[in-house]
């Protein structure tokens, strides 16, 4: 039997990522820091439309992991997460979904499909909103 996801990647998970999508775009920028990413790029390296990616850019940023430079169509996005704890936990995310992607899609999802997460998130406060 595989072991746990540990608890502060779940905690993480929890907190910042709601969805494949974003966990798919941390990790892409995450395993290259210094590369800055266009929004057609990414959704094309994502797998993902560039309207769905732009809300996931959006909600990333707002959570602290990631910055843009430039507006619209011609902004390029990286990963800059805004403390060194955030930093090491991403690290430690990227690490166990690199080893054990199977049990980490399957955390995210269960953790998507949770009525009562999908309630709260419903009222989460939006930062400018």
């Amino acid at each position: 039997m595989a072991e746990p996801i540990p608890a502060d990647v779940v905690s993480f998970l929890d907190s910042h990522v709601e969805s494949i999508d974003q966990l798919e775009i941390l990790r892409i920028l995450g395993e290259a820091p210094s590369q800055g990413w266009p929004v057609a790029s990414l959704a094309t390296e994502a797998q993902t439309s560039p309207h769905n990616i732009a809300a996931h850019l959006t909600a990333l940023r707002d959570r602290g992991l990631l910055n843009f430079e430039g507006a619209g169509a011609d902004s390029v996005w990286r990963y800059d997460p805004a403390t060194p704890e955030l930093a090491a936990i991403v690290l430690r995310v990227l690490q166990i979904y690199r080893e054990r992607p199977v049990s980490m899609i399957k955390l995210v999802y269960a953790r998507a499909d949770d009525p009562l997460r999908a309630f709260a998130n419903a009222f989460r406060l939006r930062k400018g909103g």
